[in-house]
């Protein structure tokens, strides 16, 4: 009898208990329906990018020559001019055949497709190595499990491997051809046996074999490699060759790495890399990275002066002055001597430098402002030609970086009123990736991060706060952050951290008086 009762007494206190916790849910429920967090038009907090003023110096001079070089691989169709002539800006110089030209621009562009594909890779493998977990020495040695499983065939919706059996994402789109081959979706560590390229090769199938983020196909494409079954040699059909980077594995390789060990730990850490030695190869990483990012802006100079050559093979005078030490064009040089020299006769010329960041940003025909230290005058000066080496000569300032290097350019001042030979004179120009200002930047404490992923809170339709992820950029003036995608200056968000933020709550536009 006496336990019956405990038994009542435990069963009323446990209804009493549901009761009240159901009574706090609800609580919490109703308050948050009463809630309300200040929302702002993303337009109001757009402060936009114009671009950021690149600050030289120089000295003004008249002598200033037009060197004229010609490498081993142009081909003179003819000379327009001869030793001592007199020559005007813009006259021509000389006509290069087109044929060799539009070949050498061809090349040059493949070298810059080639050297974006390798930053891609080293970039991705710097990524890898920052997610790589240090090697500790355990307490107790571990001794390896004998036994080694077999690699899975797939990994999500990604292939670990691609063989026979793998079945293309487009299957019921595509046909094999060129204009719309088959694609597979592929893990990083992902390879391709030596059957299957044979496979290929054999019925001429055009296959692209992709890694794209998160190992989905909505993701961010990483890298591609686009095979043509009509050209590729035939392989060993017991080869596997790795997706990455399309070389062969070797087949002492372990098959037993998990996939995901990749997406969770970037690297695997089986060579055991102490913190000190993986710093040591973070460095060296992006040691290379930075030379490949200055050969790819070398080359992408480069491309823009053929494309000026392949259009009508002319090279014209960019200054005025007298023709000299014009060589024979059937007899070139091959000792870096230039071809010909153009020696300035009238207008003055000044020298700056612009940082190596910004080669692919600064082009001939730019325009950029001159004052003088003495005079106070001032005008437009137009960049007529950009070296091809840097030199140290040269003086710039205000990139915020003291570890690059400096290309000098040479700046035409047509209306030379208020200057004099041998004054020094400081250079201004505005350089931008976004010509328009149209690029969304907003403080950056709007935004979150949540699993390596960034978000806003967003007013939604019906007026309640929703997660919004957001690809963002670069970061300019140490708070205010890029906003490549994902958000538009019709939303409107609101200020993450306020204590009514939080999604589900109702937004309500703020006056701006508490932002």
């Amino acid at each position: 009898m006496k336990n019956r009762k405990v038994m009542k007494r435990v069963l009323v206190i446990a209804i009493v208990a549901a009761i009240a916790g159901g009574s706090i849910g609800t609580g919490v429920y109703v308050q948050r329906a009463k809630m309300t967090a200040e929302v702002m038009s993303v337009a109001d907090l757009n402060s936009g990018y114009w671009g950021d003023d690149v600050n030289s110096s120089g000295m003004i001079t008249n002598d200033y020559s037009q060197s004229v070089e010609i490498t081993n691989t142009d081909e003179i169709k003819e000379v327009y001019v001869k030793e001592g002539q007199q020559v005007q800006k813009g006259d021509k110089l000389l006509a290069l055949d087109t044929t060799v030209a539009s070949l050498n621009l061809q090349g040059k562009q493949l070298e810059v497709e080639n050297l974006n594909n390798q930053i891609t890779i080293a970039q991705n493998d710097l990524k890898k190595l920052k997610n790589t977990k240090p090697y500790v020495e355990p307490a107790n040695p571990v001794t390896p499990e004998p036994d080694i499983p077999h690699v899975q065939e797939m990994a999500g919706n990604a292939y670990n491997y691609i063989s026979g059996t793998a079945v293309p994402y487009n299957q019921n789109s595509a046909d094999g051809s060129e204009e719309n081959p088959y694609r597979y979706l592929c893990t990083e560590s992902a390879y391709v046996t030596g059957d299957f390229l044979s496979q290929l090769a054999e019925e001429k199938t055009y296959a692209v074999f992709e890694i794209r983020e998160n190992n989905e196909v909505s993701g961010e494409l990483v890298t591609a490699w686009e095979v043509d079954g009509a050209q590729i040699a035939v392989p060993d059909g017991n080869t596997k060759w790795s997706v990455y980077d399309h070389s062969q594995i070797s087949n002492d390789a372990s098959e037993a790495e998990d996939d995901t060990s990749v997406v969770n730990d970037g690297i695997s850490n089986a060579g055991g890399y102490t913190q000190a030695e993986l710093n040591d190869m973070i460095a060296e990483q992006e040691k290379k990275i930075k030379e490949l990012d200055l050969n790819k802006r070398k080359a992408e100079l480069e491309v823009e002066k053929l494309k000026a050559q392949s259009s009508d093979g002319m090279i014209y005078a960019t200054v005025t002055g007298i023709v000299k030490n014009l060589q024979d064009k059937d007899n070139l040089p091959n000792d870096g001597t230039p071809f010909m020299e153009v020696t300035g006769s009238e207008g003055l010329y000044v020298t700056g430098g612009i940082s190596e960041l910004l080669l692919d940003k600064v082009k001939p025909g730019q325009m950029v402002s001159v004052s003088s230290w003495e005079s106070g005058s001032s005008c437009e000066a137009e960049i007529t030609e950009i070296k091809n080496y840097p030199s140290t000569d040269v003086s710039s300032y205000g990139e915020g970086n003291n570890n690059v290097s400096y290309y000098p350019f040479v700046a035409y001042i047509e209306d030379t009123s208020g200057f004099r030979n041998g004054e020094y004179v400081d250079l201004t120009m505005t350089v931008s990736d976004d010509e328009t200002g149209s690029s969304l930047y907003i403080f950056k404490g709007y935004v979150r991060t949540e699993n390596g992923k960034s978000y806003v809170l967003k007013a939604d339709e019906n007026d309640r706060l929703v997660k919004q992820y957001v690809k963002t950029g670069r970061i300019i003036y140490g708070d205010t952050i890029e906003i490549k995608a994902g958000l538009s200056e019709d939303d409107r968000i609101a200020f993450p951290y306020g204590k009514t933020a939080k999604e589900g709550v109702r937004a309500v536009d703020s006056d701006g008086s508490y932002y």
